[in-house]
């Protein structure tokens, strides 16, 4: 099951779901970064960190879901960019399962997890890339 499908097939779709996953997290959001862009209600974030957070998660959504590997440039940008100053989760829905107090922190071992993740997803890409070379 799936031993018929390519490695390469399986990367750039497991890409795609790494975009998948970044576009949930956007549209989850999508109103309280518009209220922060109108009102300025994050005070202790500028207007320009929130533009380049969304700005960043879009190119990020747009270069994964073509499966290019510069869409990893600004997934990298904005995973801890949404962790530290906007404390948004990726995976949407799994820091409330835990309690109010250990929000925060299941948000940064979740998107740390995404991270983790998307890193040796691009490491797995450049080395079946370097394999196919020879």
């Amino acid at each position: 099951m799936g031993l018929d499908i390519p490695s390469s097939y399986r990367l750039i779709g497991a890409t795609k779901l790494l975009a998948v996953v970044v576009i949930i997290g956007l549209i989850q959001h999508v109103e309280m970064l518009i209220h922060a862009l109108r009102f300025d209600l994050l005070g202790m974030v500028p207007v320009i960190v929130t533009i380049l957070v969304l700005i960043s998660g879009v190119l990020a959504c747009i270069g994964l879901f073509l499966g290019q590997k510069w869409g990893f440039i600004p997934l990298y940008f904005y995973i801890p960019a949404v962790t530290l100053f906007l404390q948004f989760s990726l995976i949407p829905f799994i820091p409330n399962v835990f309690p109010a107090k250990y929000h925060d922190i299941a948000i940064m071992v979740i998107n740390g997890l995404v991270l983790l993740y998307s890193v040796l997803l691009l490491l797995r890409r450049m080395e079946t890339n370097y394999i196919q070379d020879y």
